[in-house]
């Protein structure tokens, strides 16, 4: 047993990796740990701890901040005097990389510091060439266990996503089968779960407008299922509009297995056809979809138009005495400017009281009988796109030869055809992005009125704020008559409202 002359200052190193609930439930016992050592190895004066949350191996994606800040101030001096502790629960909590455990080691031996492991009841003097040995072992044997986890973890994440098998926390709708697999439950499959499936389906149709369902905004089925007292399974809880938008966006749905950024097929039945799936894209990709109420949006263009200077949003507020009382438009962070709304308003909307009506840059531009036509007709088929669903179903069924080919029995031919399929499911992703593009309406095909011979200021005066806002929007950005960015007066040639404007077109830096 050691016996301390004098007394220590003593840091400590409290390291535990993420657990279940992501929780640091051990850095409490280390430190009781550490300071009951103290009885047989002090007297020591307790420092400021140095804590880190995360993984020590090689492989972790988290930067440990406070052992970078502990290796600094042992290089540095600023951990103590000469003499002082390191103290550790254990060798493995320091580092199970060698390379950066012996820098921490180098150091703390350049600055006479000493190193005191509980686990092991013993305190290290790395100018010690046997304790620098000790520790630098401990260090080593950590690492080895790192990587052989890795291999462990790697060959059973490989074999599930060769065989397809599911993974992570069950999607809403289906159920798992388990079995033991290198004595852990597994799981082996995924069936479709007959209470929360069909809701799964209703969800997708509603949404989409599919097999004679009105289309509807995923609050609205938000609302109806808090009504009909459907809840989460884990907690029981209300599925909220922000529930309901990701589980549409799951592939799990449509029998696709994604880890890692890496689409594979599953092993279990889709729960909703491909077809189904990709019109539900659609609708969540559409800029024009409804993110407020009407009784939320108070004013057409402030959420279009932005500052010149801060490219801030834009509020609108009484002008004061300059303005007679007028609302203003004005930049709503830092008030680098102050604009009349009804000018504003006027010059691209226009002046619909007037007799005849005045029509401003947004309605003149949608007033011509041609361009509103070419607005609100929905693709047909044409020959690109006939094209490229002819090379995914080429590529789709190359896949499947793939797929059911007898496993190769060289190694080297079983990466390559795994690296084959890999190729090919790229290309199809790739291909079905092009091809959503390609059939995608128009998002004003759902906003302007469907006969081009209507009266676009009735429409435009009958229409609600929200639906008024999404087409300012999506005619007032860089691809079409380009995003509005107001001046200030001192950065314009005059006062007048069409000089405070900037005109930022697609091919202009905002």
């Amino acid at each position: 047993m050691a016996t301390a002359i004098g007394t220590r200052a003593a840091r400590e190193y409290l390291r535990v990796s993420k657990g279940k609930g992501k929780t640091a439930r051990s850095i409490t016992d280390q430190h009781r740990d550490n300071l009951a050592a103290e009885a047989d190895h002090g007297p020591w004066t307790w420092g400021e701890p140095y804590k880190d949350t995360g993984s020590a191996s090689k492989y972790a994606t988290k930067v440990r901040d406070d052992f970078e800040k502990l290796l600094a101030d042992l290089t540095s001096g600023a951990f103590g005097e000469q003499g002082d502790v390191l103290v550790l629960w254990e060798v493995s909590r320091l580092a199970r990389e060698t390379g950066r455990g012996v820098a921490l080691i180098d150091a703390a031996e350049a600055g006479g510091y000493l190193i005191h492991v509980t686990s092991l009841d013993r305190t290290f003097n790395p100018r010690n060439y046997g304790d620098r040995h000790s520790l630098i072992s401990g260090i080593n044997d950590a690492e080895k266990e790192a990587r052989l986890l890795s291999v462990r973890t790697l060959r059973g994440v490989n074999s599930a996503v060769g065989d397809g098998r599911p993974h992570g926390r069950i999607p809403f709708g289906y159920r798992r089968t388990y079995e033991l697999i290198d004595g852990r439950p597994r799981p082996v499959s995924q069936e479709p779960d007959p209470d929360e499936g069909p809701l799964v389906i209703e969800l997708f149709e509603r949404v989409a407008g599919w097999n004679g369902r009105k289309r509807e905004s995923i609050r609205a089925v938000a609302l109806d299922w808090e009504r009909r007292g459907i809840r989460s399974r884990e907690n029981g809880v209300v599925l909220t509009r922000q529930n309901l938008a990701q589980t549409l966006k799951r592939k799990a749905y449509i029998g696709i297995r994604v880890h890692q950024g890496t689409e594979r097929p599953g092993n279990w039945k889709p729960l909703i056809e491909r077809e189904l799936w990709d019109a539900v894209q659609r609708v969540l990709a559409d800029p024009a979809r409804k993110t407020h109420t009407g009784t939320q949006i108070k004013h057409v263009l402030t959420g279009v138009l932005r500052c010149d200077v801060c490219d801030g949003t834009v509020s609108v507020r009484p002008g004061g005495r300059a303005y007679d009382g007028r609302l203003v438009y004005r930049c709503f962070r830092y008030d680098h400017f102050t604009i009349d709304k009804a000018e504003m308003d006027r010059l691209l909307i226009g002046d619909l009281d007037a007799d005849p009506p005045q029509l401003g840059v947004i309605l003149t531009y949608l007033s011509a009988p041609h361009r509103h036509a070419a607005l609100s007709r929905r693709p047909e088929a044409g020959s690109e796109e006939q094209a490229t669903q002819s090379e995914v179903t080429r590529l789709r069924g190359e896949l499947e030869e793939l797929e059911q080919a007898p496993a190769p029995k060289t190694a080297r031919a079983r990466l390559q055809r795994t690296a084959d399929m890999e190729e090919l499911e790229t290309d199809i992703a790739r291909l079905e992005s092009e091809l959503a593009k390609l059939t995608a309406p128009d998002p004003l095909a759902d906003l302007l009125p469907s006969d081009p011979e209507a009266d676009l200021v009735q429409w435009w005066t009958a229409a609600d704020i929200a639906t008024r806002r999404a087409v300012a929007a999506l005619l007032l950005a860089p691809e079409v008559l380009g995003a509005v960015r107001i001046k200030r007066v001192a950065d314009s040639a005059s006062p007048d409202v069409t000089d405070r404007l900037r005109w930022v077109r697609a091919d202009e830096a905002a």
